[in-house]
């Protein structure tokens, strides 16, 4: 049986022998039959060319097809580029990033290291030794320590309303030297 274009999802007839329907059907309906397969199978061949050769002309006359589709995959290719160029520009931020974080700690440990060079060189032992070794000083003993106290509770000294303080004898002392 000849191919033919059917919508029937399980023609069966496509695949059995023709043999087993030849008791049914008579000698004369077998040539009718055979003679309109032939004839059928003619016309859709022809049918089946005439369809290619439109589907190959429209695919040649189909210009603007093919300029779309290049357009689409030159648009393709740059979105994909830009991409790229994208996470290039991110990677080489995210290594300049790291690279500036690590010579933050390196210049924070150096400041660590030189504040406790400052604070060492400023402690009261260093001052001492200091004062012993260049200045000749001492230490002072208890003879040398006076105390004093104050059991009568606290005194204040109010000073004379006449007496001028150091402010106003400097002033006193500038203008006499003016006049």
């Amino acid at each position: 049986m000849a191919y033919e274009y059917r919508n029937l999802a399980y023609d069966l007839r496509l695949f059995e022998d023709e043999e087993i329907y030849s008791s049914a059907v008579t000698a004369p309906q077998k040539e009718k039959a055979k003679s309109k397969s032939k004839k059928e199978k003619q016309n859709t061949d022809v049918d089946r060319s005439k369809k290619i050769i439109v589907k190959v002309k429209r695919r040649k006359n189909n210009f603007f097809g093919i300029a779309g589709a290049v357009v689409f995959a030159v648009l393709v290719v740059a979105v994909v580029g830009l991409i790229i160029h994208g996470q290039v520009q991110l990677t080489e931020l995210n290594q300049q990033i790291s690279s500036a974080n690590r010579q933050l700690e390196e210049q924070q440990s150096l400041y660590t290291q030189l504040q406790m060079k400052v604070d060492a060189s400023i402690s009261t032992a260093v001052v001492e030794k200091y004062a012993k070794e260049n200045l000749g000083m001492t230490k002072a003993s208890n003879s040398q320590k006076e105390f004093v106290s104050l059991s009568e509770g606290d005194k204040v000294e109010i000073g004379d309303k006449n007496s001028d303080t150091v402010f106003d004898s400097i002033a006193n002392a500038f203008s006499q030297s003016v006049a």
